[in-house]
C-alpha cells in the first residue's frame, strides 16, 4: 500500500458520516488488535520516554508541582533555534485532525500554510473536521479498509475499539521514543512524563505522541466584568453561585451555557462535581475503582445543575449547539459563563473576547471542593504503519511542531511570519488582520504536535495574571483521575456506549425530562452495561502498574 494517502480516500473520510458503532463491528475481528491484547497487565512494558526539559527563558512567576504553570507576561526577546534543519524530504504528508475554527484558506492563498510547508520541507495536506462531526468521521476512518492518512489525531473522544485500531493499523513507536531513544527528538523529550502517562501504553507499547495540556481540567470561564458589576465575589458558596447565575439571566442573557459535545459525557458536570467534592471519574478505595457516578456528591451536582435550568439560567439551546457556537454567545455577552477545556485559555480566546469584558475562571463553590485535573493531554497523534525512515520523518515533523516556548520554531507555528502575521514591540507581539484567518486554529497543525503549555497571553497580561492566581488557589486541592493511562478491554469496546448513557441521563435530568431520582436507574444501567466490568479491569491494570 502506498505510503501516501490516496486523495479520493481522504476526501471520502472527510465527507462520509457513520455511527460510532460501525467501527466496533468492523474491528471486532482484528487479530493482533483483539481486546485482550490492548491491556498492559502482564506485559513487558516499554519505558516512558526520558524527560529532558528545555532550558527556556526565565518566567515572571514560577510554576510548581501542583500544576501551576510558569507565567510569562512578556514575549522573549532572544529566541533560540531548536531544530537545526528542516525535518522533511519534500514529500506529501497527509493528516486528519479536529477543528474548532473556520476552514483554512486554500494552500495557494494561505501564506501561513506555505510558510509551515517550507519550514517542514513537506507538502502538508490536512483534512480538518469540525468538532461536532469528528467522532463520526473517525468511526468511518477506522472502519474503512482503505489507505490511511500519514498522521491521525485522536482527541479525548471515547471511540469504540480505538486502541484495537491503533494496535493493528498504526505504527509502534516504542523503539523510536521509548526511554533514551526520544532524545533524538528534543521537543518530544521536553513533553512531561505525565502527558505520556495520560496517553498510556497499548499492550505495553507506545503508539502515539501526546498533545500535552496543563493539569487543570474542564473549567468554568466567566465574564468577570458582568459579575463584578452585579457585586458577585470571586469566592462563593453553592447558594451564592446559583443566585449569581440566575440573577444575571433574563432579557436575552443567560448566566451559563454548555454545548452538545459537553453534555455527551462528563464535560458539562466536571466543574460542578468537583466543586461539591466528587472524585475525578473514579476513586481508589483499597485497590478497587469506585465510580464517581455512584457518589452522593455527584448526584448533588446534578441537582445544582437542574436548579439552574429550572430557574432559566442555562441557555435554552445548550443541548444542541456546538462548542464553537456557544462560545460565540459568550464572546458577545449574551452568555456569562461557559464550560471549556483549560487548553482554550489562549490568545485566540482573548481575541474572541476582544476586551468586551474581563476574563476569569470560576473558583469552586463547595466547601470541600475536589477540582478535577485533566489527563494531561487533549489527545494524541498516531502514524500509519510505514518504513522506519518514514516514521522517523513523521516524528521529526511532530518534533518541529512541538518546539517549546522561547524558540523560533514555536514562534512560526503559533504566530506565523513576522511582518505578515505579526509584528513585535517591546515585550510583546501584535498580530495583524491576516492572522485572524491564517493561524494554527483554522489550520490546526497544533493537533499534529504541540509545545508543553506555558501561561503566556500576548497582549493580555492582566488575564494571564488572573489565571495564574486561579491556578495557585485551585490546583493544590485538585485531584487526578486514577484511570489515566490505564487500559480496560470493556472501556475500549463499550466506552462510547457507556459515556452516552451517562451524558443522555445528565442532559435529561438537568433539563427536566426526567427527575433527579432517575439518576439511580441510569447508574444501574451504566453498571450493568459494563461499568462494573470496567472497574474490575482498571483495578487489575492498576495493580500490575504498581
Amino acid at each position: 500500500m502506498s505510503s501516501h494517502l490516496r486523495r479520493r480516500s481522504l476526501l471520502k473520510f472527510a465527507g462520509a458520516g457513520a455511527l460510532a458503532t460501525v467501527a466496533g463491528s468492523a474491528l471486532a475481528g482484528c487479530g493482533s488488535g483483539s481486546t485482550g491484547n490492548v491491556g498492559n497487565a502482564g506485559k513487558n512494558v516499554v519505558p516512558w520516554p526520558t524527560y529532558v526539559p528545555f532550558s527556556g527563558p526565565t518566567p515572571d512567576a514560577p510554576g510548581d508541582k501542583s500544576g501551576v504553570q510558569p507565567l510569562y507576561l512578556n514575549y522573549p526577546q532572544n529566541l533560540v533555534r531548536s531544530v537545526p534543519e528542516a525535518p522533511g524530504d519534500g514529500s506529501d504528508v497527509t493528516a486528519m485532525v479536529i477543528t474548532y475554527g473556520a476552514p483554512p484558506k486554500p494552500l495557494e492563498s494561505n501564506q501561513f500554510w506555505q510558510a509551515i510547508n517550507k519550514a517542514l520541507n513537506v507538502n502538508l495536506k490536512v483534512v480538518v473536521v469540525p468538532d461536532a462531526e469528528y467522532g463520526q468521521k473517525m468511526a468511518t476512518l477506522m472502519a474503512s479498509g482503505d489507505d490511511l492518512p500519514d498522521i491521525i489525531m485522536f482527541s479525548n473522544l471515547q471511540l469504540p475499539r480505538s486502541h484495537e485500531f491503533v494496535q493493528s493499523r498504526c505504527a509502534d513507536l516504542s523503539d523510536f521514543v521509548g526511554g533514551d531513544a526520544v532524545k533524538d527528538y528534543p521537543s518530544l523529550a521536553n513533553i512531561p512524563t505525565y502527558a505520556w502517562q495520560g496517553m498510556g501504553r497499548v499492550g505495553g507499547r507506545i503508539y502515539g505522541v501526546p498533545l500535552e495540556r496543563p493539569k487543570p481540567g474542564n473549567s468554568l470561564y466567566v465574564n468577570r466584568t458582568a459579575f463584578q458589576q452585579a457585586g458577585v465575589p470571586r469566592e462563593w458558596r453553592t447558594e451564592e453561585f446559583v443566585a449569581a447565575m440566575t440573577g444575571q439571566s433574563g432579557g436575552g442573557r443567560w448566566g451559563i451555557g454548555g454545548s452538545k459535545s459537553l453534555f455527551g459525557g462528563f464535560g458539562s458536570i466536571a466543574y460542578h462535581a468537583g466543586s461539591l467534592g466528587a472524585p475525578n471519574a473514579w476513586e481508589l478505595r483499597d485497590g478497587q475503582f469506585v465510580s464517581t457516578l455512584t457518589t452522593p456528591q455527584f448526584e448533588e451536582a446534578l441537582g445544582v445543575m437542574r436548579r439552574l435550568a429550572e430557574k432559566g439560567a442555562y441557555h435554552p439551546d445548550t443541548l444542541t449547539l456546538s462548542a464553537t457556537d456557544m462560545k460565540t454567545f459568550w464572546y458577545n455577552g449574551s452568555v456569562l459563563s461557559i464550560t471549556d477545556g483549560f487548553g482554550a485559555v489562549a490568545r485566540e480566546t482573548m481575541d474572541g473576547i476582544n476586551r468586551r469584558f474581563e476574563f476569569d475562571l470560576a473558583r469552586p463553590y463547595g466547601p470541600n471542593a475536589t477540582p478535577w485535573q485533566s489527563a494531561g493531554i487533549f489527545g494524541y497523534v498516531t502514524f500509519k504503519k510505514a518504513s522506519a525512515d518514514r516514521i522517523k520523518l513523521l516524528l521529526r515533523v511532530s518534533n518541529y511542531l512541538s518546539a517549546p516556548f522561547g524558540t523560533s520554531e514555536y514562534e512560526l507555528v503559533n504566530y506565523g511570519v513576522e511582518g505578515t502575521h505579526f509584528t513585535k514591540y517591546s515585550g510583546g507581539i501584535r498580530t495583524t488582520d491576516l492572522f485572524k484567518v491564517e493561524n494554527n486554529v483554522n489550520l490546526p497543525i497544533k493537533y499534529l504536535g504541540v509545545a508543553p503549555a506555558v501561561l503566556h497571553l500576548p497582549g493580555y497580561p492582566e488575564a494571564a495574571k488572573a489565571v495564574h492566581e486561579w491556578e495557585k488557589a485551585v490546583l493544590p486541592g485538585s485531584v487526578a483521575d486514577p484511570e489515566a493511562g490505564l487500559r480496560s478491554a470493556t472501556r475500549t469496546s463499550k466506552g462510547a456506549e457507556l459515556t452516552r448513557t451517562v451524558g443522555d441521563a445528565i442532559g435529561a435530568i438537568v433539563f427536566g425530562r426526567k427527575p433527579v431520582s432517575a439518576w439511580k436507574d441510569a447508574v444501574t444501567q451504566w453498571r450493568q452495561a459494563g461499568g462494573d466490568k470496567v472497574a474490575e479491569e482498571l483495578a487489575k491494570e492498576h495493580a500490575a502498574a504498581k
